[in-house]
C-alpha cells in the first residue's frame, strides 16, 4: 500500500461526506480483504494524521448531510476511528461546528470505555455501526487471530443504557465458527437493541489463504435469515441482496420508529408516497425521509391499504429497504444511451447489477448488456467496484467489437483509472470505440 496524498483526504471530505482520519486497526480480522488484493492493485494507507490536518478535513464536510467516520468511498483503507488519538477531539470539534449535524461511525467497539460512551452520549446525534461478527469466546478466537476482545461485548450490552443507537453487522463465517454461532451473535445484538443487523456474504479473491465457505451460502443465509425473522423483530439484511426488479419491497421495520406504529410490515411493497407512485426502493426510502407525515399506499398480501406514517421532514421512516437504482441515476442511463440510438452499443456491468440494468433499460433496442465477470480478483468476488479493465478486455476480445461502450463509474477513480492505475482511454485506443462513464 501507499501513503495517502493528503488530497485523496480531502476528496472523501468533500465529495462523500467521508472523515478518513487512520488506516490504524484493533483486530486482526481472519477475513481481512486487505491481505487478498493482488500486489498491483492500487491501495493507500492514512500514515499518521495531525489534529490539524484532521481540523482541515472537517472545514470541507457538509452539514446538511450525515458525516460518515471509519468507511471508505474511495481507494484509502479504513481502520478503527477509535484507534485515531485525537477522536474524541474531532468528534467534539464536528460538534461544536455542526451542531445538528448527525454522525455516522463505524466500529469494532474494542475501544469503546465508559468514559468514551459517557463522551458520545453527550455529543448526541452520534450512531454507531458495530462490527460484531462474533458474540461468543471461541467464535471470536477464530476470527480475531486467537484473541476474544470480549470488551466489545461489554460495550454493546452498555449502548441502550447510554442511549447511543446502534447498528449491527456481521460477516458472516459459519464455515469456521458455526452456523449456531452465526445465529446466536444475530440474535445477541437484536436482544441489546440494534436498529437493524446487516449480515454480508463473506467475500475472497483467488489470493485468500483461509478457509473458503460453502458454495452455497448465500442461499442458506437467506434461508436462516427467514428463519430468524421470526424470532426477532430487528430487521435482517442478507447483502449482496442480488434483488431482481425494482419494487419498493420493505425488508424490515425498526422498532419504536415512526414506521413502527403503522400497519405496515416486513414483505409488504410500498406503492405511492404522497399519493405519487414511487419508482424502486431507493426512491421510496428517499422520498419518505424527506416528507413531513407522508401518506402511504402499499400492497399487503395482495390488498392495497393506505396509512400515514407521522414524523418530521429529513427523518427516518423507520423503513428498511435494500439498494437498487434511484429513479434520477436512471434517467440518466437511459439518456445516456438513447444519445447513441444510431450506434451500436455494449454496456458491461457486475453480475450483482445486471438484472437491474436490463430493467431500466429494456426499451432500448441498440444497447447489449453483458456481464463482466471479476476474473481479475477471482473468488467470489461479483461487484463493479472491484472490475478492472483486464475484465473488461477479456469481454471484448470474444465478440464483435461495439461502436460505443459503457462502463459503470465505480470501477474508475476520479482521474478515470481502475484499481490497477489503467486508465480506461487505453480502451478507448486499443480497440478503437467510444468509451462512456456511467
Amino acid at each position: 500500500m501507499k501513503a495517502a496524498p493528503f488530497s485523496m483526504l480531502l476528496e472523501a471530505a468533500s465529495k462523500y461526506n467521508i472523515l478518513a482520519l487512520t488506516t490504524a486497526c484493533a483486530t486482526s480480522c481472519v477475513f481481512c480483504s486487505h491481505h487478498q488484493n493482488p500486489r498491483e492493485v492500487e491501495a493507500y494507507f492514512i500514515s499518521k494524521l495531525t489534529m490539524e490536518q484532521a481540523e482541515n478535513l472537517i472545514e470541507f464536510l457538509n452539514p446538511e448531510e450525515k458525516i460518515t467516520i471509519g468507511e471508505s468511498a474511495t481507494r484509502i483503507c479504513e481502520g478503527e476511528p477509535f484507534a485515531f488519538e485525537h477522536i474524541m477531539a474531532v468528534l467534539e470539534l464536528i460538534r461544536v461546528k455542526y451542531p445538528d449535524t448527525p454522525i455516522q461511525i463505524t466500529t469494532s467497539a474494542i475501544n469503546l470505555e465508559d468514559t468514551v460512551l459517557e463522551r458520545l452520549k453527550t455529543l448526541g446525534n452520534i450512531e454507531l455501526n458495530i462490527s460484531l461478527n462474533s458474540s461468543s469466546s471461541e467464535g471470536r478466537k477464530k476470527l480475531y487471530g486467537g484473541k476474544e476482545h470480549m470488551q466489545a461485548l461489554k460495550a454493546v450490552e452498555r449502548l441502550r443504557e447510554y442511549g447511543i443507537k446502534f447498528n449491527g453487522s456481521i460477516v458472516a463465517m459459519p464455515h469456521i465458527v458455526g452456523w449456531a454461532d452465526l445465529e446466536q451473535t444475530i440474535l445477541y445484538l437484536s436482544s441489546k437493541g440494534a436498529a437493524t443487523i446487516r449480515v454480508f456474504m463473506p467475500g475472497y479473491t483467488k489470493l485468500t489463504r483461509i478457509q473458503l465457505p460453502e458454495e452455497d451460502i448465500m442461499q442458506k443465509l437467506w434461508q436462516m435469515a427467514v428463519k430468524l425473522r421470526k424470532q426477532s423483530a430487528t430487521p435482517i439484511i442478507i447483502e449482496p441482496s442480488r434483488i431482481e426488479d425494482l419494487d419498493a419491497v420493505v425488508e424490515g421495520v425498526i422498532s419504536d420508529s415512526p414506521a413502527a406504529q403503522t400497519e405496515i410490515k416486513p414483505g409488504d411493497t410500498i406503492l405511492r408516497v404522497d399519493g405519487k407512485s414511487v419508482f424502486s426502493r431507493v426512491e421510496a426510502y428517499n422520498r419518505l425521509f424527506a416528507a413531513k407525515n407522508p401518506a402511504v399506499d402499499f400492497k399487503q398480501q395482495g390488498k392495497v391499504k393506505s396509512g400515514t406514517i407521522e414524523k418530521p421532514a429529513d427523518s427516518t421512516s423507520g423503513l428498511v429497504f435494500n439498494y437498487d437504482m434511484a429513479a434520477e441515476n436512471a434517467v440518466r442511463i437511459k439518456r445516456a444511451v438513447e444519445k447513441f440510438s444510431s450506434k451500436n452499443c455494449l454496456m458491461l456491468t457486475s453480475r450483482l447489477g445486471f438484472a437491474i440494468l436490463k430493467l431500466v433499460l429494456r426499451d432500448c433496442e441498440n444497447i447489449d448488456i453483458k456481464i463482466a465477470e471479476n476474473s481479475y480478483f477471482g473468488g467470489n468476488i461479483m461487484c463493479a467496484g472491484l472490475l478492472v479493465l483486464q475484465d473488461i478486455e477479456d469481454i471484448l476480445q470474444q465478440q464483435k467489437i461495439p461502436e460505443v461502450l459503457f462502463l459503470p463509474q465505480i470501477m474508475l477513480d476520479e482521474k478515470g483509472r481502475d484499481l490497477t492505475g489503467r486508465h480506461y482511454m487505453e480502451i478507448e485506443q486499443q480497440y478503437n470505440l467510444t468509451v462512456v462513464i456511467l
